[in-house]
């Protein structure tokens, strides 16, 4: 009987995220250079035979698959690097120095230089 897979850690994680992105911006170059070998496949077919309406539209269509597998790459880009931007101001800055309520003047004098 098959169970219903549930992570350790939670489907949003900064790690899962960005695997994620990782793999849609790796299939979306995949996506562009099929879509250009496409394009060439029906140009050559509209090089043999320029009366071909349909190779033509082919074509047309191909291009326009390989245009919006690129802007979907950049727009994921985009989207990670939002992310990466959020996430640094959510964090909450590491200190190492005690606390300044905790700190004599010498040494709050000395954190401030």
């Amino acid at each position: 009987m098959a169970t219903t897979y549930h992570p350790v850690k939670s489907y949003f994680s900064p790690n899962r995220i960005q695997l994620v992105g990782k793999e849609i911006v790796k299939d979306c170059a995949e996506d562009r250079v099929r879509a250009l070998e496409l394009y060439e496949y029906f140009r050559a077919k509209v090089d043999s035979d320029p009366e071909d309406d349909k190779s033509k539209t082919e074509m047309v269509k191909a291009l326009e698959l390989s245009m919006e597998a690129n802007s979907r790459k950049l727009k994921m880009l985009d989207t990670m690097v939002k992310l990466a931007i959020h996430k640094d101001k959510i964090q909450p800055p590491k200190s190492t120095d005690k606390e300044l309520s905790n700190l004599s003047f010498e040494d709050f004098n000395k954190v401030n230089r």
